[in-house]
């Protein structure tokens, strides 16, 4: 009975793939994948526990709660007193990064930004392939270093050349906004994750892009992790690692 219902199985899926449904279906792509990450979204939201930094539900997205979640890593987590890798990938201007030299004077941390400062390599919901181009961030500071170009060829060069010390602890900003970058910077650097490095999420509510990746991240090397904050709605959302 099982290999009638396997060769029925092989059958079916052999006609339906034979029909070319996508000539017909295709435009319900983006649609379903939509829904479908946006309800893996609600229920990861509904399973977090609460922490003492979360305005979830807040009906206003407000620019500057970002600093509220740096702000509380830095005091909360005791990784300012730590030995610390900070990789921040989205650089643009420099916003975030500089508020992170500028409040964590260790000078045990040393500081990493990833961006190709040519803007989006391909379209992001309204914004279009080029878009969010910046200069290279002016900052006097020797902790900081930066790395121009594609993640998918600055990062293997980094990794080549640098030390990702398990003694040290990691902070890793991703602020990507594309799956596509998200994912390739999650999976590259899974080898060197360890329990209590953090990872920090500028648009983490985005169902298709940071949310998805983040969701593929987990299942795939089933990491597990724990919430320390969330504001404005899960839209920036710090993690650590179990």
């Amino acid at each position: 009975m099982k290999r009638k219902i396997i060769r029925l199985a092989a059958f079916i899926k052999g006609f339906l793939l034979w029909l070319r449904p996508h000539y017909f279906l295709g435009w319900l792509k983006q649609p379903l994948l939509m829904a479908s990450n946006f309800i893996y979204l609600s229920k990861w939201i509904s399973l977090q526990k609460k922490t003492e930094l979360n305005d979830f539900y807040s009906p206003a997205r407000q620019y500057a709660k970002r600093y509220q979640l740096y702000e509380y890593l830095l005091t909360q987590t005791g990784i300012a007193q730590e030995p610390t890798d900070y990789l921040e990938f989205g650089v643009a201007q420099g916003a975030s990064i500089q508020w992170w030299t500028k409040n964590c004077t260790n000078s045990a941390w040393r500081f990493y930004g990833f961006d190709t400062f040519e803007g989006l390599p391909e379209n992001w919901g309204l914004y279009k392939k080029g878009d969010m181009s910046a200069a290279l961030p002016a900052m006097n500071d020797e902790r900081v270093h930066f790395f121009k170009g594609l993640f998918q060829q600055t990062v293997p060069v980094f990794l080549s050349t640098h030390s990702m010390n398990a003694g040290r602890r990691k902070l890793i900003h991703l602020d990507a906004d594309l799956f596509s970058s998200t994912l390739y910077v999650l999976t590259s650097l899974a080898p060197f994750l360890k329990k209590g490095d953090i990872l920090l999420f500028d648009e983490f509510n985005v169902p298709n892009h940071e949310f998805h990746a983040f969701k593929i991240f987990c299942d795939s090397y089933y990491i597990k992790t724990q919430l320390l904050g969330a504001v404005n709605n899960y839209f920036q959302v710090a993690l650590m690692l179990e």
